[in-house]
């Protein structure tokens, strides 16, 4: 086996594991903000960012195990795990500890959805953005691929997407509650007509109940 093995795959799963982290959080933000979500689309939306998420997932266990391997760069686990433990680049490493926990955070919350609540849900998964953006960072200090061209282009293309979406997002929440306000007076318009013609007609049929008795 070549000797550099393991060294090879910590960086190809790092790549892999970065990009589909961003294509993650980039196609739940085009969802979320109804880019995408159109009557008539299938279910798979949704089931493609779950697929994402899960493969992020699989290549970040695959990174982790890779650099543990690896003797070019010995890391033990307790430097993967626990920030600043790394005597290897401390601050780009920590970066990416941060990262992997918040990971855990989306992850182990999506899977107890049920029990905590779509609420508490929704507030945890805001974690993603953040992940997001320690993971490019991460990968372009700490990543040995950092000087490439290619890489770099890939990373602050993903940060610039990924924050334009969120302003979008951001945007469109702002903007819901004010035309709900502005539907909400026709509706009771709408009620105060109906209460006074049903009200106006009482009269109506007072003086006619009044004659009969008469």
């Amino acid at each position: 086996m070549n000797p550099q093995f393991w060294w090879y795959v910590s960086r190809a799963s790092g790549m892999v594991a970065a990009v589909l982290l961003a294509l993650t959080v980039v196609w739940g933000l085009l969802a979320s903000t109804r880019l995408l979500r159109r009557p008539g689309l299938p279910a798979w939306i949704l089931d493609l960012h779950r697929g994402l998420g899960a493969l992020s997932v699989v290549f970040v266990a695959v990174h982790l195990a890779s650099l543990v391997a690896d003797d070019t760069v010995h890391f033990a686990w307790a430097e993967l795990f626990v920030p600043f433990a790394s005597a290897w680049r401390r601050g780009p490493v920590a970066l990416g500890v941060g990262a992997f926990w918040g990971l855990v955070v989306v992850q182990v919350s999506s899977l107890l959805q049920s029990q905590i609540g779509r609420k508490r849900w929704k507030q945890l998964h805001y974690v993603s953005y953040p992940v997001a953006l320690l993971t490019a960072v991460h990968a372009s200090t700490a990543g040995t691929d950092a000087s490439s061209a290619a890489f770099q282009v890939v990373s602050i293309a993903s940060v610039v997407l990924i924050t334009a979406l969120v302003v979008v997002r951001v945007l469109r929440s702002t903007r819901t509650p004010s035309r709900s306000q502005h539907r909400s007076p026709p509706r009771s318009q709408g009620r105060s007509r109906a209460s006074t013609t049903h009200g106006a007609s009482i009269p109506h049929a007072k003086p006619r109940s009044t004659t009969i008795g008469r």
